[in-house]
């Protein structure tokens, strides 16, 4: 907060968006809060940053966050539309990134209308590869892009399953280290299905499976006692919390079939993770040990990216906690989950940056790694990534699954975090440079780089070697 509000904060689009929900004018706006109309029409137009003091005002006007209205979001939106701008068919354009964030941070409303339209040319080009008629593109399923968009718009955060986690707790007499044993037993006693330890070659590639028809969740061998836990969990979920999870998919207005199931399937991890990690309980633990990710798996008898996925759900209003992004990469390169917030916004449609250190946890598997960077745009952050094996339901020389799993947040909040100690002790602390991504990173000495900068033109010149795979023009 602190550091928010030591430089200039433009809130215009949140203020005029804050005034209609209201739906009062702005003539009634500025007499509450004690401002003329012509002064508060510059703030909604971001033509003034609010002051301090009108700030608080607005807190003690009305009943609203004032951390998140003074979060600057717009450099959240500039990363995405430099990713947009970066594409060849907007080359002509030539938008400098001065350009770009003027746009973000003046005209948000404009900025979110060419990310819609951009969306649904994406959408249109897809379908058109795929030899469909444009009129079917308004159903063309695109379900992992937007649950991530109604996780990122809803902050991750839903009230309504942690107090249903809380009651399944109390129901189901949830004992420390006991979990398993616990929903076992509630699941038989409250509705007649019992819970099976299954082999391999009986459950093949699944790793849960519940048989209405006989009455019993069956569980693959290979699963660690978190995983159980939270498979378990999240079947519980199902069966009896399922009205719960169908009012958050309704409200989500998803059109496809398909992302309406993938969300179904992710609010319920979400109930197994608040299950098996109160939120008071979780929330002051993880800020009395300063996030000891090692720790509290212990404390909570869960894995290391269960906690992680968990510290990204502290959002409740007047009780929150960092606010976390997250990542899960594999071995070549391609991002699996993501979860962006507090402004850090990664690419949607290419890898992540080879400097950057969930890459570099490969290196040194099981250990947690820790980094200062910094985007090209300016912002400073802390992240933290180990990797993690998944179980292997395939034969041995499959090889077992290895996925980086990473956890930052803006610098602001580093001093939060014990991991982040032995980086910020130095007067003058070290900050690696990366990018969005290759296609949209301009910076030419990187012996990282994968590809050339989108809109870019390669230069090759048979007499000059540099260390980096491409040299390309301006």
């Amino acid at each position: 907060m602190n550091d928010a509000l030591s430089a200039k904060i433009m809130v215009g689009h949140k203020l005029r968006r804050l005034r209609k929900e209201l739906g009062i004018s702005q003539a009634l706006m500025a007499e509450e809060l004690g401002i003329s109309a012509s002064y508060l029409n510059l703030l909604e137009n971001n033509m003034r940053p609010v002051t301090v003091q009108l700030l608080f005002k607005l807190g003690q006007t009305y009943d609203i966050d004032l951390k998140d209205m003074a979060e600057d979001d717009s450099a959240k939106l500039t990363a995405r539309l430099i990713e947009i701008f970066a594409d060849p068919i907007l080359s002509e354009q030539a938008l400098t990134r001065r350009d770009i964030q003027q746009l973000a941070q003046n005209q948000p409303t404009a900025a979110n209308a060419i990310l819609a339209l951009y969306d649904s040319y994406e959408t249109m080009k897809s379908a058109a590869q795929q030899g469909k008629d444009g009129l079917e593109t308004r159903s063309l399923p695109r379900p992992i892009e937007d649950v991530r968009r109604f996780l990122e718009q809803s902050e991750n955060h839903f009230p309504a399953l942690e107090a249903a986690a809380e009651a399944c707790a109390k129901e189901a007499k949830l004992q420390p280290g006991q979990y398993f044993t616990n929903l076992s037993h509630h699941l038989q006693e409250r509705y007649a299905i019992r819970t099976r330890i299954m082999p391999t070659h009986v459950m093949g590639h699944l790793l849960r499976h519940h048989d209405m028809h006989r009455g019993q969740i069956m569980l693959s061998e290979i699963l660690e006692d978190p995983q159980r836990v939270f498979q378990l969990a999240s079947q519980v979920a199902l069966i009896g919390y399922q009205a719960q999870i169908t009012d958050i998919i309704d409200a989500a207005g998803l059109e496809s079939l398909e992302s309406r199931q993938l969300l179904q399937t992710t609010l319920a991890g979400y109930f197994a993770g608040a299950l098996m990690m109160p939120y008071n309980s979780f929330l002051k633990s993880a800020q009395e040990t300063r996030h000891d990710i090692d720790l509290l798996g212990k404390r909570y008898s869960a894995s290391f990216e269960q906690i992680c996925h968990r510290l990204t759900t502290l959002n409740k209003p007047n009780a929150r906690g960092i606010p976390f992004f997250f990542l899960r990469v594999d071995e070549a390169g391609y991002i699996s989950k993501r979860l962006s917030a507090a402004g850090v916004e990664f690419a949607r449609y290419g890898g992540a940056c080879g400097r950057w250190i969930p890459h570099q946890a490969f290196r040194v598997p099981g250990t947690i790694h820790t980094q200062l960077a910094e985007l090209e745009e300016g912002q400073r952050f802390f992240t933290l990534a180990r990797t993690v094996v998944q179980p292997r339901t395939g034969p041995t020389h499959h090889g077992t699954p290895l996925f980086a799993v990473a956890l930052g947040c803006e610098m602001k909040h580093a001093r939060e975090i014990g991991l982040a100690d032995s980086l910020l002790s130095p007067k003058s602390p070290s900050f690696t440079p990366i990018g969005l991504a290759c296609q949209l990173c301009e910076k030419k000495e990187c012996q990282h780089r994968g590809a050339p900068p989108l809109g870019r033109s390669l230069k090759f010149d048979a007499h000059r070697r540099q260390s980096g795979l491409f040299d390309f023009g301006s």
